[in-house]
Protein backbone atom coordinates (compact mmCIF):
# COMPACT_ATOMS: atom_id res chain seq x y z
CA UNK A 1 0.00 0.00 0.00
CA UNK A 2 1.37 3.53 -0.48
CA UNK A 3 1.65 4.94 2.93
CA UNK A 4 2.12 8.57 2.76
CA UNK A 5 0.38 10.63 0.94
CA UNK A 6 3.63 13.50 1.14
CA UNK A 7 1.99 17.04 0.62
CA UNK A 8 -0.44 16.74 3.39
CA UNK A 9 1.70 14.56 5.59
CA UNK A 10 4.75 17.52 5.77
CA UNK A 11 1.59 20.03 6.26
CA UNK A 12 0.53 18.03 9.19
CA UNK A 13 4.11 17.55 10.61
CA UNK A 14 5.17 20.76 9.85
CA UNK A 15 1.94 22.73 11.73
CA UNK A 16 2.44 19.77 15.09
CA UNK A 17 6.42 21.15 15.11
CA UNK A 18 5.02 24.72 14.96
CA UNK A 19 2.64 24.45 17.51
CA UNK A 20 4.88 22.36 19.76
CA UNK A 21 7.56 25.41 19.54
CA UNK A 22 5.24 27.87 20.21
CA UNK A 23 3.60 26.10 22.73
CA UNK A 24 6.90 25.12 24.57
CA UNK A 25 8.22 28.41 24.72
CA UNK A 26 5.29 30.37 26.03
CA UNK A 27 5.60 27.40 28.86
CA UNK A 28 8.68 28.95 30.44
CA UNK A 29 8.48 30.65 34.12
CA UNK A 30 5.55 28.68 35.22
CA UNK A 31 5.95 28.67 38.71
CA UNK A 32 2.94 29.14 40.63
CA UNK A 33 -0.30 27.38 40.56
CA UNK A 34 -2.03 30.91 39.66
CA UNK A 35 0.44 31.47 36.96
CA UNK A 36 -0.94 27.03 35.76
CA UNK A 37 -4.18 28.43 35.97
CA UNK A 38 -4.97 31.75 35.11
CA UNK A 39 -1.89 33.61 34.65
CA UNK A 40 -1.63 36.67 35.54
CA UNK A 41 -4.54 38.08 34.20
CA UNK A 42 -2.55 40.73 31.54
CA UNK A 43 -3.90 39.21 28.66
CA UNK A 44 -4.91 41.47 25.84
CA UNK A 45 -9.04 41.07 24.91
CA UNK A 46 -8.47 39.98 21.13
CA UNK A 47 -6.42 37.65 23.17
CA UNK A 48 -8.63 36.43 25.09
CA UNK A 49 -11.04 36.31 22.04
CA UNK A 50 -9.27 34.00 20.06
CA UNK A 51 -8.24 31.42 23.12
CA UNK A 52 -12.35 31.59 23.63
CA UNK A 53 -13.58 30.74 20.53
CA UNK A 54 -10.45 28.38 20.08
CA UNK A 55 -11.72 26.31 22.91
CA UNK A 56 -15.08 26.54 22.00
CA UNK A 57 -14.58 25.07 18.29
CA UNK A 58 -13.24 21.85 18.60
CA UNK A 59 -12.53 19.19 15.87
CA UNK A 60 -14.75 17.14 17.05
CA UNK A 61 -17.51 20.01 16.74
CA UNK A 62 -16.45 20.62 12.98
CA UNK A 63 -17.04 16.88 11.97
CA UNK A 64 -20.49 16.47 13.91
CA UNK A 65 -21.43 20.04 12.43
CA UNK A 66 -20.75 18.89 9.41
CA UNK A 67 -22.02 15.47 9.55
CA UNK A 68 -25.55 16.35 11.40
CA UNK A 69 -26.37 19.69 9.22
CA UNK A 70 -25.74 17.48 6.09
CA UNK A 71 -27.94 14.51 7.77
CA UNK A 72 -30.89 16.70 9.65
CA UNK A 73 -30.76 19.60 7.38
CA UNK A 74 -32.98 22.86 9.10
CA UNK A 75 -32.90 21.09 12.40
CA UNK A 76 -29.44 21.15 13.06
CA UNK A 77 -29.06 24.52 11.53
CA UNK A 78 -31.31 26.42 13.51
CA UNK A 79 -29.62 24.60 16.68
CA UNK A 80 -25.95 25.15 15.61
CA UNK A 81 -25.81 28.24 13.85
CA UNK A 82 -27.37 30.29 16.87
CA UNK A 83 -26.87 28.74 19.91
CA UNK A 84 -23.45 29.37 20.33
CA UNK A 85 -23.51 33.18 19.49
CA UNK A 86 -27.22 33.82 21.79
CA UNK A 87 -25.40 31.58 24.65
CA UNK A 88 -21.99 34.02 24.55
CA UNK A 89 -24.47 36.91 24.68
CA UNK A 90 -26.94 35.47 27.05
CA UNK A 91 -23.58 35.62 29.22
CA UNK A 92 -22.75 39.32 28.62
CA UNK A 93 -24.36 40.34 30.99
CA UNK A 94 -24.02 38.01 33.72
CA UNK A 95 -20.16 39.12 33.66
CA UNK A 96 -21.23 42.37 35.64
CA UNK A 97 -22.06 40.50 38.88
CA UNK A 98 -18.67 38.36 38.54
CA UNK A 99 -16.72 40.88 40.60
CA UNK A 100 -16.97 38.61 43.92
CA UNK A 101 -15.67 35.73 41.95
CA UNK A 102 -12.89 37.30 39.92
CA UNK A 103 -9.86 35.82 41.94
CA UNK A 104 -11.08 32.30 41.79
CA UNK A 105 -8.92 29.79 39.71
CA UNK A 106 -12.19 27.68 38.96
CA UNK A 107 -15.69 27.19 38.56
CA UNK A 108 -15.67 24.90 41.28
CA UNK A 109 -13.84 27.31 43.39
CA UNK A 110 -16.51 29.59 42.95
CA UNK A 111 -19.62 27.06 44.07
CA UNK A 112 -17.19 26.29 47.16
CA UNK A 113 -16.98 29.77 48.25
CA UNK A 114 -20.74 30.15 47.93
CA UNK A 115 -21.87 26.50 49.31
CA UNK A 116 -19.09 24.69 50.60
CA UNK A 117 -16.47 22.29 50.73
CA UNK A 118 -18.55 19.08 49.38
CA UNK A 119 -20.34 21.03 46.61
CA UNK A 120 -17.16 22.06 45.38
CA UNK A 121 -15.52 18.45 45.71
CA UNK A 122 -19.05 17.27 43.75
CA UNK A 123 -18.26 20.36 41.08
CA UNK A 124 -14.99 19.30 40.49
CA UNK A 125 -15.91 15.55 39.77
CA UNK A 126 -18.74 15.92 36.98
CA UNK A 127 -16.30 19.00 35.49
CA UNK A 128 -13.43 16.54 34.91
CA UNK A 129 -15.98 13.98 33.65
CA UNK A 130 -17.34 16.46 30.76
CA UNK A 131 -13.98 17.61 29.97
CA UNK A 132 -12.61 14.53 29.72
CA UNK A 133 -15.33 13.63 27.51
CA UNK A 134 -14.71 16.66 25.28
CA UNK A 135 -11.09 15.39 25.30
CA UNK A 136 -12.18 11.75 23.91
CA UNK A 137 -13.78 13.91 20.83
CA UNK A 138 -10.83 15.65 20.27
CA UNK A 139 -8.76 12.66 19.72
CA UNK A 140 -10.90 11.11 17.07
CA UNK A 141 -10.78 14.84 15.14
CA UNK A 142 -6.69 14.46 15.78
CA UNK A 143 -7.46 10.84 14.94
CA UNK A 144 -9.04 11.61 11.75
CA UNK A 145 -6.89 14.78 10.87
CA UNK A 146 -3.69 11.79 10.79
CA UNK A 147 -5.59 9.31 9.13
CA UNK A 148 -6.25 11.79 6.04
CA UNK A 149 -2.41 11.76 5.56
CA UNK A 150 -1.81 8.01 5.66
CA UNK A 151 -3.74 5.39 3.38
CA UNK A 152 -4.80 2.36 5.27
CA UNK A 153 -7.27 1.12 2.73
CA UNK A 154 -6.59 -2.40 1.87
CA UNK A 155 -3.46 -3.14 4.66
CA UNK A 156 -4.00 -6.33 6.44
CA UNK A 157 -3.45 -5.05 9.80
CA UNK A 158 -5.75 -1.88 9.09
CA UNK A 159 -7.29 -2.08 12.95
CA UNK A 160 -4.11 -2.24 14.69
CA UNK A 161 -2.65 0.78 12.28
CA UNK A 162 -5.99 2.61 13.28
CA UNK A 163 -5.79 2.03 17.01
CA UNK A 164 -1.38 2.99 16.89
CA UNK A 165 -2.18 6.21 15.27
CA UNK A 166 -5.06 7.03 18.03
CA UNK A 167 -2.44 5.95 20.76
CA UNK A 168 0.27 8.14 18.66
CA UNK A 169 -2.44 11.16 18.50
CA UNK A 170 -2.57 10.91 22.56
CA UNK A 171 0.96 10.90 23.00
CA UNK A 172 1.43 14.08 21.09
CA UNK A 173 -1.69 16.03 22.84
CA UNK A 174 -0.44 15.05 25.98
CA UNK A 175 3.45 16.11 25.57
CA UNK A 176 1.72 19.16 24.55
CA UNK A 177 -0.16 19.83 27.43
CA UNK A 178 1.43 18.60 30.05
CA UNK A 179 4.51 21.73 30.84
CA UNK A 180 2.81 24.24 30.07
CA UNK A 181 0.53 26.52 31.62
CA UNK A 182 -2.54 28.59 30.85
CA UNK A 183 -0.36 31.16 29.13
CA UNK A 184 1.43 28.48 27.00
CA UNK A 185 -2.44 27.25 26.18
CA UNK A 186 -3.70 31.06 25.85
CA UNK A 187 -0.96 31.84 22.94
CA UNK A 188 -0.93 27.98 20.69
CA UNK A 189 -4.57 28.61 21.02
CA UNK A 190 -4.09 32.29 18.81
CA UNK A 191 -1.92 30.37 16.48
CA UNK A 192 -4.75 27.74 15.98
CA UNK A 193 -7.54 29.77 15.83
CA UNK A 194 -5.49 31.98 13.24
CA UNK A 195 -5.28 28.50 11.75
CA UNK A 196 -8.71 27.27 10.97
CA UNK A 197 -10.48 30.86 10.41
CA UNK A 198 -8.58 31.24 7.48
CA UNK A 199 -8.89 27.03 6.24
CA UNK A 200 -12.89 26.96 7.05
CA UNK A 201 -13.82 29.65 4.98
CA UNK A 202 -11.30 28.54 2.42
CA UNK A 203 -12.41 24.86 2.17
CA UNK A 204 -16.02 26.07 1.72
CA UNK A 205 -15.15 28.52 -1.53
CA UNK A 206 -13.37 25.09 -2.64
CA UNK A 207 -16.78 23.30 -2.16
CA UNK A 208 -18.71 26.53 -4.00
CA UNK A 209 -16.54 26.11 -6.76
CA UNK A 210 -16.54 22.37 -7.48
CA UNK A 211 -20.88 22.46 -7.76
CA UNK A 212 -20.28 24.38 -10.84
CA UNK A 213 -22.96 26.33 -9.73
CA UNK A 214 -24.57 29.77 -9.07
CA UNK A 215 -24.96 30.33 -4.94
CA UNK A 216 -29.11 31.13 -6.89
CA UNK A 217 -29.02 27.49 -7.89
CA UNK A 218 -27.26 26.47 -5.12
CA UNK A 219 -30.59 27.89 -2.71
CA UNK A 220 -32.85 26.46 -5.06
CA UNK A 221 -31.96 22.99 -4.91
CA UNK A 222 -31.58 23.06 -0.77
CA UNK A 223 -35.10 24.70 -1.09
CA UNK A 224 -36.55 22.04 -2.34
CA UNK A 225 -35.07 19.39 -0.08
CA UNK A 226 -37.55 18.29 2.51
CA UNK A 227 -34.91 18.24 5.43
CA UNK A 228 -34.20 22.43 4.93
CA UNK A 229 -37.67 23.46 4.91
CA UNK A 230 -39.15 25.44 7.87
CA UNK A 231 -42.25 23.14 7.63
CA UNK A 232 -40.42 19.58 8.71
CA UNK A 233 -39.46 22.08 11.85
CA UNK A 234 -42.96 22.97 12.70
CA UNK A 235 -44.58 19.91 14.07
CA UNK A 236 -45.12 19.71 17.80
CA UNK A 237 -42.09 17.00 18.63
CA UNK A 238 -39.46 18.04 16.53
CA UNK A 239 -40.44 21.89 17.23
CA UNK A 240 -40.08 20.65 21.36
CA UNK A 241 -36.93 18.90 20.74
CA UNK A 242 -35.16 22.00 19.04
CA UNK A 243 -36.52 23.88 21.77
CA UNK A 244 -35.26 21.98 24.43
CA UNK A 245 -31.61 21.02 22.75
CA UNK A 246 -31.16 24.89 22.06
CA UNK A 247 -31.70 25.69 25.73
CA UNK A 248 -29.84 22.73 26.99
CA UNK A 249 -26.86 24.09 24.74
CA UNK A 250 -27.18 27.84 26.01
CA UNK A 251 -27.19 26.48 29.68
CA UNK A 252 -24.34 23.91 28.28
CA UNK A 253 -22.09 27.29 27.92
CA UNK A 254 -21.06 27.20 31.71
CA UNK A 255 -18.54 24.66 31.85
CA UNK A 256 -15.10 25.36 33.58
CA UNK A 257 -13.42 26.06 30.47
CA UNK A 258 -15.34 29.09 29.73
CA UNK A 259 -15.51 30.53 33.63
CA UNK A 260 -11.75 29.95 33.52
CA UNK A 261 -11.63 32.43 30.45
CA UNK A 262 -13.18 34.80 32.28
CA UNK A 263 -10.96 34.64 35.46
CA UNK A 264 -8.39 35.42 33.32
CA UNK A 265 -10.18 38.63 32.55
CA UNK A 266 -8.44 42.02 34.40
CA UNK A 267 -12.10 43.34 35.20
CA UNK A 268 -15.77 42.12 34.81
CA UNK A 269 -15.55 44.77 32.29
CA UNK A 270 -13.21 43.29 30.11
CA UNK A 271 -15.05 39.62 30.21
CA UNK A 272 -17.91 41.06 29.29
CA UNK A 273 -16.14 42.82 26.33
CA UNK A 274 -14.96 39.42 25.88
CA UNK A 275 -18.53 37.76 25.00
CA UNK A 276 -19.61 40.23 23.09
CA UNK A 277 -17.26 40.01 20.52
CA UNK A 278 -16.86 36.11 20.48
CA UNK A 279 -20.63 36.16 20.22
CA UNK A 280 -19.84 37.86 16.74
CA UNK A 281 -17.12 35.81 15.41
CA UNK A 282 -18.64 32.27 16.58
CA UNK A 283 -21.74 32.97 14.31
CA UNK A 284 -19.17 33.89 11.56
CA UNK A 285 -17.60 30.95 11.84
CA UNK A 286 -20.54 28.59 12.79
CA UNK A 287 -21.91 29.81 9.05
CA UNK A 288 -18.99 28.98 7.34
CA UNK A 289 -18.90 25.17 9.29
CA UNK A 290 -23.00 24.99 8.07
CA UNK A 291 -21.97 26.40 4.77
CA UNK A 292 -19.18 23.78 4.30
CA UNK A 293 -22.28 20.84 4.47
CA UNK A 294 -24.91 22.62 2.49
CA UNK A 295 -22.67 22.87 -0.50
CA UNK A 296 -21.73 19.56 0.55
CA UNK A 297 -25.28 18.12 0.31
CA UNK A 298 -25.57 19.62 -3.44
CA UNK A 299 -22.37 18.01 -4.62
CA UNK A 300 -23.34 14.43 -3.71
CA UNK A 301 -26.91 14.36 -1.89
CA UNK A 302 -27.20 10.65 -0.93
CA UNK A 303 -24.35 10.53 1.49
CA UNK A 304 -25.07 8.29 4.79
CA UNK A 305 -23.68 10.18 7.78
CA UNK A 306 -19.81 7.78 7.83
CA UNK A 307 -19.50 8.37 4.45
CA UNK A 308 -19.02 12.28 4.44
CA UNK A 309 -15.94 13.30 5.64
CA UNK A 310 -14.41 10.38 3.42
CA UNK A 311 -16.08 11.60 0.46
CA UNK A 312 -14.75 14.90 1.20
CA UNK A 313 -11.01 13.65 1.70
CA UNK A 314 -11.51 11.64 -1.47
CA UNK A 315 -12.60 14.44 -3.98
CA UNK A 316 -10.03 17.42 -3.00
CA UNK A 317 -6.99 18.30 -4.00
CA UNK A 318 -3.58 17.01 -2.21
CA UNK A 319 -3.24 20.41 -1.09
CA UNK A 320 -6.50 21.04 0.70
CA UNK A 321 -6.21 17.37 2.26
CA UNK A 322 -3.42 18.81 3.79
CA UNK A 323 -5.32 22.15 4.89
CA UNK A 324 -8.57 19.89 6.39
CA UNK A 325 -6.42 18.05 8.66
CA UNK A 326 -4.33 21.18 9.57
CA UNK A 327 -7.60 22.76 10.67
CA UNK A 328 -8.90 19.58 12.22
CA UNK A 329 -5.47 19.30 14.07
CA UNK A 330 -5.84 23.04 15.06
CA UNK A 331 -9.71 22.99 16.53
CA UNK A 332 -9.27 19.66 18.05
CA UNK A 333 -5.71 20.72 20.25
CA UNK A 334 -6.74 23.96 21.47
CA UNK A 335 -9.65 22.33 22.72
CA UNK A 336 -8.02 19.32 23.91
CA UNK A 337 -5.25 21.34 25.70
CA UNK A 338 -7.72 23.60 27.50
CA UNK A 339 -9.82 20.93 28.41
CA UNK A 340 -6.78 18.79 30.06
CA UNK A 341 -5.29 21.96 31.96
CA UNK A 342 -8.80 22.29 33.31
CA UNK A 343 -8.55 19.07 34.91
CA UNK A 344 -5.13 19.62 36.05
CA UNK A 345 -6.45 22.59 37.72
CA UNK A 346 -9.84 21.39 38.90
CA UNK A 347 -7.41 18.21 40.61
CA UNK A 348 -4.88 20.12 42.13
CA UNK A 349 -6.70 22.87 43.46
CA UNK A 350 -10.39 22.18 43.70
CA UNK A 351 -10.12 18.08 45.06
CA UNK A 352 -7.05 18.52 46.89
CA UNK A 353 -8.36 21.93 48.24
CA UNK A 354 -11.91 19.84 49.43
CA UNK A 355 -9.94 17.12 51.45
CA UNK A 356 -7.41 19.00 52.71
CA UNK A 357 -7.29 19.85 56.17
CA UNK A 358 -4.56 22.04 56.50
CA UNK A 359 -3.33 24.55 53.65
CA UNK A 360 0.47 22.70 53.39
CA UNK A 361 1.16 21.96 50.12
CA UNK A 362 3.88 24.04 47.84
CA UNK A 363 3.39 25.19 44.33
CA UNK A 364 5.87 23.08 42.92
CA UNK A 365 4.20 19.84 44.55
CA UNK A 366 0.52 21.11 43.59
CA UNK A 367 2.44 21.62 39.56
CA UNK A 368 3.42 18.09 39.63
CA UNK A 369 0.02 16.91 40.27
CA UNK A 370 -1.48 18.83 38.00
CA UNK A 371 1.06 17.84 34.77
CA UNK A 372 -0.04 14.15 36.41
CA UNK A 373 -3.20 14.72 35.90
CA UNK A 374 -2.80 15.79 32.26
CA UNK A 375 -1.19 12.30 31.68
CA UNK A 376 -3.85 10.71 33.30
CA UNK A 377 -7.04 11.98 31.67
CA UNK A 378 -5.29 11.65 28.67
CA UNK A 379 -5.05 8.31 28.57
CA UNK A 380 -8.31 7.75 30.01
CA UNK A 381 -10.16 9.79 27.37
CA UNK A 382 -8.00 7.75 24.86
CA UNK A 383 -9.66 4.32 26.20
CA UNK A 384 -12.99 5.81 26.09
CA UNK A 385 -12.05 6.78 22.24
CA UNK A 386 -11.62 2.93 21.99
CA UNK A 387 -14.85 2.02 23.64
CA UNK A 388 -17.06 5.42 21.74
CA UNK A 389 -16.60 6.99 18.43
CA UNK A 390 -19.59 8.67 17.91
CA UNK A 391 -19.52 12.55 18.65
CA UNK A 392 -23.35 12.70 19.01
CA UNK A 393 -23.53 10.77 21.10
CA UNK A 394 -20.30 11.85 23.09
CA UNK A 395 -21.57 15.51 22.95
CA UNK A 396 -25.23 14.33 24.35
CA UNK A 397 -23.89 12.43 27.50
CA UNK A 398 -21.33 15.74 28.21
CA UNK A 399 -24.94 17.92 28.47
CA UNK A 400 -26.48 15.05 30.58
CA UNK A 401 -23.22 14.81 32.97
CA UNK A 402 -23.20 18.42 33.76
CA UNK A 403 -26.20 20.77 32.88
CA UNK A 404 -28.74 19.43 35.46
CA UNK A 405 -25.59 19.22 37.82
CA UNK A 406 -24.01 22.20 38.48
CA UNK A 407 -25.32 24.99 35.95
CA UNK A 408 -27.89 26.26 38.24
CA UNK A 409 -25.87 25.98 41.32
CA UNK A 410 -23.51 28.50 39.48
CA UNK A 411 -26.17 30.80 38.03
CA UNK A 412 -27.85 31.02 41.57
CA UNK A 413 -24.38 31.60 42.87
CA UNK A 414 -23.53 34.87 40.69
CA UNK A 415 -26.99 36.22 41.58
CA UNK A 416 -26.29 36.58 45.08
CA UNK A 417 -27.51 32.96 46.59
CA UNK A 418 -25.87 32.38 49.39
CA UNK A 419 -26.59 28.62 51.35
CA UNK A 420 -25.59 25.50 53.07
CA UNK A 421 -24.02 22.54 51.77
CA UNK A 422 -26.99 20.39 52.38
CA UNK A 423 -29.16 22.90 50.43
CA UNK A 424 -26.28 22.58 47.11
CA UNK A 425 -25.96 18.92 47.66
CA UNK A 426 -29.97 18.32 47.67
CA UNK A 427 -29.96 20.69 44.03
CA UNK A 428 -27.71 18.47 42.87
CA UNK A 429 -28.78 14.85 44.03
CA UNK A 430 -32.43 16.23 42.34
CA UNK A 431 -30.44 16.76 38.87
CA UNK A 432 -28.66 13.35 39.05
CA UNK A 433 -32.27 11.86 39.51
CA UNK A 434 -34.44 13.69 37.09
CA UNK A 435 -31.67 13.36 34.60
CA UNK A 436 -31.31 9.28 35.23
CA UNK A 437 -35.86 9.14 35.48
CA UNK A 438 -35.66 11.50 32.16
CA UNK A 439 -33.72 9.31 30.17
CA UNK A 440 -35.14 6.18 31.26
CA UNK A 441 -38.90 6.89 30.56
CA UNK A 442 -39.14 10.41 29.02
CA UNK A 443 -36.44 10.38 26.34
CA UNK A 444 -36.92 6.84 24.53
CA UNK A 445 -40.67 7.83 24.42
CA UNK A 446 -40.77 12.48 23.67
CA UNK A 447 -36.97 11.94 22.06
CA UNK A 448 -36.15 15.18 23.69
CA UNK A 449 -33.48 16.20 25.46
CA UNK A 450 -33.84 16.29 29.50
CA UNK A 451 -30.85 18.20 30.89
CA UNK A 452 -32.62 22.05 30.87
CA UNK A 453 -35.59 20.20 32.16
CA UNK A 454 -33.36 18.42 35.10
CA UNK A 455 -31.23 21.75 35.07
CA UNK A 456 -33.86 23.64 36.39
CA UNK A 457 -35.70 20.90 39.19
CA UNK A 458 -31.80 21.67 40.48
CA UNK A 459 -32.46 24.87 41.36
CA UNK A 460 -36.19 25.15 41.96
CA UNK A 461 -34.96 21.88 44.60
CA UNK A 462 -31.96 24.04 46.28
CA UNK A 463 -34.54 27.13 46.61
CA UNK A 464 -37.10 24.96 48.26
CA UNK A 465 -34.31 23.43 50.61
CA UNK A 466 -32.82 27.02 51.35
CA UNK A 467 -36.47 28.26 52.23
CA UNK A 468 -38.04 24.96 53.61
CA UNK A 469 -35.13 23.94 56.07
CA UNK A 470 -33.15 25.67 58.55
CA UNK A 471 -30.06 27.39 57.68
CA UNK A 472 -26.77 29.03 59.15
CA UNK A 473 -26.55 32.41 59.78
CA UNK A 474 -24.85 34.31 57.09
CA UNK A 475 -26.84 32.80 53.78
CA UNK A 476 -29.87 34.46 51.65
CA UNK A 477 -29.12 36.58 49.03
CA UNK A 478 -26.35 38.83 48.47
CA UNK A 479 -26.31 42.06 47.00
CA UNK A 480 -24.40 42.51 43.81
CA UNK A 481 -21.39 44.49 43.41
CA UNK A 482 -22.29 48.39 42.81
CA UNK A 483 -18.94 49.10 41.15
CA UNK A 484 -20.18 47.07 37.82
CA UNK A 485 -23.92 48.48 38.10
Amino acid sequence: MELFNNLPFIMVIGFLLLTLVVGLYYSRKVKTLREYAVGNKDFATATLVATMLATNFGGGGLLRNVEQTYAKGLFWILFGLFSSAIGFWLLTPLMLRMGPFMQHLSLAESIGNAYGRLPRLVTALVSIIRSTLAVAMQIIAITTAIEVCINLSGSENEKMLQASITVLATLILILYSMFGGIRSVTFTDVLQFITFTAIIPLVAWFLFKSTNKSMVAVASILQKEPRFQLSTCLHAGKLLAIIALFLTSLASNITPTTIQRIYMASSPMQARKLFVYAGFFSLIITGSITLIALLLFVKAPTLSVAEIWPHIFTNIPSIFKGLVAISLLAMAMSTADSKLNTCAVLVSHDIVGSIQATKGIADKHKLGLARLTVLTMGIHAMLLVFQRRDLLSLLMFGFDVSVPIITAPFLLAVYGFRSSSRTALIGMATGILAIFAWNRWIQPMAGINGAFPCMLANGLAMLLAHYLLPQPAGTGWVAPDKMYQ
